[in-house]
């Protein structure tokens, strides 16, 4: 049998990877939790990719006041929250799993924590909207302290250093004549959020790269079916409008996503013979909806020519949507 000295180094150069890798995680975990907790100057004197959005944005404005409301009613919201993980997040995650065969998940211990959410900016728009409802887009930072633990088959394990952040909106409508003057809030973001989170326990088995991607993945895909657009979180405030019209609203258009060409890409596919080359894909995204093309072979310069539509849920004004994505993959093997 045959041994190269790359069988001794290759696992010394993995387990450096992989320690390297834990520390730039753990330092953004780090990072984030201090925006939470800190002031705006000491986020801003600590690191300048991680400012609250007014500080780009000349139309976002700074909410101080909102974040110390939302800190002294936290405690209250907290109980909120955890009737709305058991109620409405467990069993969509029990459902996911099932899937790939893995049963009994369940919440045993849901403790939030006492850093509350932090709203970095918000913005109400004043142009081009109905008058019978209004909108602010709110910059949402939450970095907690949570100590979450749950059980799947007959391992138990634990989340902690739970993160998000993304762009949440907040419509008020229908405004009525009795208060409290608003009929309803409609509470989504216009994107899928940044999440991250420390799995802890037993289950830190799933700091495999497959079965760990395939967690976050579910619950990023949880978080998009309850409350990234076009799905709404409603609330009703008044007896005089049905649940119904905030649920389920009528849609305001059909927005046409066409994507032509991508030209000099990353060649992926490394050849002893020839320059290599690579098979991209496209992977298009508004909001919680996701539209992939197909895979050209070889080449760097791909033509997919490639229309999807996409029901829109705003109103049709350019300042009101949220972001288009698109991410483009050189690796066909990622491709499901």
């Amino acid at each position: 049998m045959g041994w190269s000295v790359a069988w001794l180094i290759a696992p010394v150069i993995f387990s450096v990877a992989r320690t390297q890798m834990r520390k730039k995680t753990e330092l953004r975990r780090n990072i984030a939790k201090a925006s939470a907790i800190a002031t705006e100057r000491e986020m801003i004197l600590a690191r300048i990719d991680e400012l609250p959005a007014w500080v780009y944005f000349p139309d976002i404005e700074r909410c101080e006041w909102v974040n110390r409301i939302l800190k002294q009613v936290w405690p209250n919201a907290n109980h909120f929250a955890k009737g709305l993980i058991k109620n409405t997040i467990e069993p969509n995650i029990q459902k996911a799993l099932a899937n790939y065969k893995l049963n009994s998940f369940k919440f045993d211990r849901m403790i939030l924590g006492t850093i509350p959410p932090r709203i970095g900016g918000v913005k109400v728009y004043d142009k081009n909207i109905s008058r019978n409802e209004i909108i602010m887009d709110l910059d949402l930072f939450y970095a907690s302290d949570c100590d979450i633990n749950f059980s799947l088959g007959g391992m138990r394990g634990g989340i902690k250093d739970f993160q998000i952040h993304g762009m949440v909106r907040v419509v008020m409508k229908p405004l009525i004549n009795k208060m409290p003057l608003v009929g309803g809030l409609q509470i989504f973001f216009l994107n899928n959020p940044n999440i991250d989170f420390n799995l802890v326990g037993v289950v830190d088995l799933l700091d495999m790269p497959g079965l760990n991607d395939m967690l976050r993945r579910i619950i990023i895909e949880q978080v998009g079916a309850i409350m990234v657009l076009p799905n709404k979180l409603p609330i009703t405030l008044s007896d005089e409008v049905p649940a119904v019209t905030l649920k389920m609203p009528e849609p305001e258009g059909v927005l046409r996503v066409h994507v032509m060409e991508a030209k000099d890409l990353m060649k992926k596919d490394f050849s002893v013979v020839g320059k290599g080359k690579s098979d991209p894909y496209a992977i298009v995204t508004v909001g919680a909806q996701q539209f992939r093309t197909q895979i050209i072979d070889n080449t760097v310069n791909p033509k997919w020519d490639f229309w999807c539509e996409v029901i829109n849920f705003c109103p049709i004004n350019p300042s009101h949507i949220g972001f288009i994505n698109i991410m483009i993959t050189c690796d066909a093997s990622q491709f499901d």
